[in-house]
């Protein structure tokens, strides 16, 4: 095999651009799960295996670097995946919400107010409440401030992930036969 020695910024935005695709995906199939419900089980299973798929990028990067990164470098190389990779989605959130669906979040917290609503409880009834003011006084949050809140999150959550999976990744090391010297600095 050979080593393809690359940075982790460099390695993770490259990477980052993929994710950042299959996180767009998700994020459209969840706006459009209300129309077709199928998609949200799509949606669902996708972000399910967002740990998996976090995990198999980030050991192909480690091989191919000749599994020669540092435990935070290993770590960094995750951060840097997932917030290349929500920054990409945080573009197609605000396109979204912006220009092909700007009525998106008001029609989510009418979604919620109405499931809150059928749940008959009194805590579930100070929610409508507080939901129903939010959209009387205009307070929904903007494009723009769900786009950066869902950024924050995903890279806060990609960076906890990346320091659990670092130490794996790095003690799973490939087995070398002893046919292949590449792992050979």
């Amino acid at each position: 095999m050979e080593i393809k020695p690359k940075s982790v910024f460099r390695r993770g935005a490259e990477d980052g651009a993929k994710f950042g695709i299959y996180l767009s995906m998700m994020f459209i199939f969840v706006a459009l799960s209300t129309t077709l419900p199928l998609l949200g089980y799509l949606s669902t299973l996708m972000a399910l295996a967002v740990p998996i798929y976090a995990f198999f990028t980030l050991r192909r990067g480690y091989i191919e670097n000749g599994c020669f990164y540092t435990f935070s470098e290993l770590w960094t190389y995750g951060i840097m995946l997932f917030a290349c990779g929500a920054l990409i989605m945080a573009v197609t959130i605000v396109a979204y919400t912006t220009w092909i669906n700007p009525g998106f979040i008001y029609q989510q917290c009418q979604i919620a107010i109405e499931a809150y609503k059928s749940l008959n409880d009194p805590t579930a009834t100070e929610i409508v409440s507080a939901l129903e003011k939010v959209m009387e006084q205009n307070l929904l949050p903007t494009p723009t401030q769900l786009a950066g809140n869902l950024f924050s999150f995903s890279v806060f959550s990609g960076s906890i992930l990346s320091i659990i999976l670092a130490p794996i990744i790095r003690f799973f090391k490939p087995k070398d036969n002893g046919a292949n010297n590449s792992f050979k600095q």
